[in-house]
């Protein structure tokens, strides 16, 4: 049996849409837990009057990942999918991917395509990319893979539960990151993964427009303390010839971050820089050339501020990235 664990904060808008894309699976035996976390919406009391045969768990608002970690303590099932409250399960998900997990009896996770449902001005959505790829496609070492480029909505995976036990639970501590970091996780306690080559999921994505610069801040920062504490893991298990690489990669996104944090907060910025420092004191970036040539002149945390400014600037005017970065 397949456990589905919606974690829902205020999410009566979505819910009919949601819940309705899972009831109507056919073809594999499930259970529902929604978790309503702390909403003031009323969502706890719809799903317990619309939909009495979703199990629902009521908690305080202790966020998504506390969420998840209640909503896999109910769950009964051998195979384990968590889907987000605004998402949308497509049609034969759950029976296309346990028929996965049946046929690779080694396999502990299976993941699937998906694709955006983009927000418009006037607040409807409509259909936008199709994203279809594998890890391979990204690193052969899932775990590099995982770091900082490949990524899918948790409801494109569907995990073995036996192998859950080895990377629960959610991290509660990186409230907008743990997405990202259970995958991760997944990919470090040594997970074997089996690709499905359908979309499985629709991803609702807000318009940009609407994070604030302190969200975009806390984004950033959970990114650092996300990064850092994938640094230590790394550090403590890597072979040599894994650390090199390893290593280059936590560079990478540290100076990513560093440039980020520029323009919008300073604390954020001065610690990135410090974090950055204290793994390479020397880094010179070597793209774009502008900020290359910049950074020789001024050092590298300078140079960062600088980009950060000029990138916000962009953004306000509308001038593309790309040809700026030229």
């Amino acid at each position: 049996m397949i456990s589905v664990i919606i974690p829902a904060w205020n999410a009566l808008r979505w819910l009919p849409e949601t819940l309705g894309s899972v009831m109507t699976q056919e073809g594999a035996g499930f259970e529902v837990v929604l978790v309503d976390d702390g909403s003031t919406d009323g969502t706890g009391d719809y799903v317990a009057r619309e939909w009495p045969q979703v199990r629902l768990v009521r908690s305080e608002n202790r966020g998504v990942s506390h969420a998840r970690n209640l909503g896999t303590a109910e769950a009964r099932g051998d195979l384990v999918k968590y889907l987000d409250a605004d998402d949308v399960l497509m049609p034969s998900t759950l029976a296309r991917q346990a028929a996965l997990m049946s046929a690779h009896p080694e396999a502990d996770v299976v993941y699937g395509d998906w694709r955006r449902l983009e927000e418009q001005a006037d607040g409807g959505f409509s259909f936008g990319e199709q994203v279809r790829r594998s890890l391979e496609d990204v690193d052969a070492d899932p775990e590099l893979a995982l770091f900082a480029t490949f990524w899918c909505p948790t409801g494109a995976y569907l995990f073995r539960r036996g192998f859950l036990e080895k990377v629960l639970p959610w991290k509660e501590w990186l409230p907008v990151v743990q997405d990202a970091r259970f995958a991760w996780d997944a990919a470090a306690a040594g997970a074997r993964w089996v690709h499905d080559e359908a979309v499985s999921v629709l991803y609702r994505q807000h318009l940009k427009g609407s994070v604030s610069t302190r969200s975009r801040a806390a984004f950033l920062r959970d990114c650092l303390k996300n990064t850092l504490s994938i640094h230590e893991e790394w550090r403590r298990r890597s072979t040599p010839d894994q650390r090199v690489v390893r290593e280059g990669r936590i560079i990478e996104a540290l100076a990513a971050l560093t440039r980020q944090a520029a323009a919008l907060d300073d604390g954020l910025f001065e610690d990135c820089v410090r974090h950055l420092r204290a793994v390479s004191p020397d880094y010179q970036p070597s793209a774009p050339r502008w900020l290359a040539a910049c950074s020789r002149v001024t050092g590298f945390s300078r140079a960062a501020k600088l980009a950060g400014l000029a990138d916000r600037v962009r953004s306000r005017i509308g001038i593309d990235g790309q040809a700026a970065a030229r």
